[in-house]
């Protein structure tokens, strides 16, 4: 009985691995010299996902469209929040005072459908509906899609979230650019 338990102990142990874990960090230089400063505040609000992409797993998409986690890793936090982090850095870099607390008349409401390595065509593909919401009255400002994608021929671990990135740092530099736009 006891190797039974003793068995089963270790087999739940193995299941459990730890996986590999990831941030969103990218090379931020292309975003050092936009900065500009005294911009309306902007509220970003957690972006909506559904899952896979709003879990804290890496999403992959197979030639036939079916999509499937990557094993044994991870982004360390559920990927909304690593993306709401980085759209209010790009924020802040393009010259806006945004944050993820309430104050600001203007809300940054995101929607990631696509978060993903497409492995058919070798992509990190991103794909983020955004709406500028006058907090006031409820009204949209301006809407969005933005698409970004950036090449991911490797499909594993760090590879794969390096990729996916660079591609978020894009999409967010993006986002920022055209926020501060309609401000």
């Amino acid at each position: 009985m006891a190797a039974i338990a003793l068995l089963a102990l270790v087999v739940g142990a193995c299941a459990q691995a730890t996986r590999e874990t990831f941030d969103l960090t990218s090379d931020m230089a292309g975003l050092r010299g936009i900065a500009l400063r005294g911009g309306p505040p902007v509220f970003v609000s957690e972006p909506a996902a559904v899952a896979p992409t709003s879990s804290d797993r890496i999403v992959v998409r197979a030639a036939d469209d079916s999509v499937a986690v990557l094993p044994g890793v991870q982004w360390s936090e559920p990927l909304p929040l690593l993306f709401q982090r980085r759209l209010i850095e790009s924020l802040q870099r393009c010259g806006l005072s945004a944050s993820a607390g309430m104050g600001a008349q203007t809300r940054l409401q995101t929607d990631l459908r696509r978060f993903e390595i497409d492995i058919a065509r070798d992509l990190a593909v991103i794909e983020v509906s955004v709406e500028l919401i006058d907090v006031n009255n409820g009204r949209a400002r301006a809407a969005r899609i933005f698409i970004e994608e950036t090449p991911a021929p490797d499909h594993i671990g760090a590879q794969a979230a390096r990729a996916l990135s660079d591609a978020a740092a894009q999409v967010a530099l993006r986002i920022g650019q055209w926020t501060r736009a309609r401000l």
